[in-house]
């Protein structure tokens, strides 16, 4: 997925977080809908807004000269996931293996947005 472009341009670190919500969504995606039915329309559709919301954000963010205001709203994004999941797992609509499984997976992207945060306000 990287390529000299990519490093020329300093975007690296925005690619691994791509990847890594990439692989994040496909992990969580499948979980979401087996939630009941009547959390469809709901939070079933609230997760994955956010979800897409994030990976847009980061593509854009990818993209722009101004990058710290895209990536707080990643974190943002992130935060409420973080959110969404520890109230999926209250209602017990999450096993507590996919709870840890998806807890890890959102610290590990909160790490990386952290970073890129960090980096850009030094």
């Amino acid at each position: 997925m990287e390529n000299k472009e990519d490093f020329k341009r300093g975007n690296v670190q925005g690619l691994i977080l791509f990847q890594k919500l990439e692989d994040f969504m496909l992990y969580f995606e499948p979980i979401v809908e087996r939630f009941p039915t009547r959390e469809k329309s709901a939070l079933c559709a609230a997760i994955k807004r956010r979800m897409y919301h994030a990976l847009e954000t980061i593509i854009i963010t990818n993209r722009s000269k101004q990058k710290l205001p895209g990536w707080y709203s990643v974190d943002t994004d992130l935060e409420i996931l973080r959110f969404y999941v520890r109230f999926s797992y209250k209602r017990k609509y999450l096993c507590s293996r996919s709870y840890a499984n998806t807890s890890k997976l959102l610290l590990e992207l909160g790490r990386i947005v952290g970073g890129l945060i960090n980096k850009k306000d030094k």
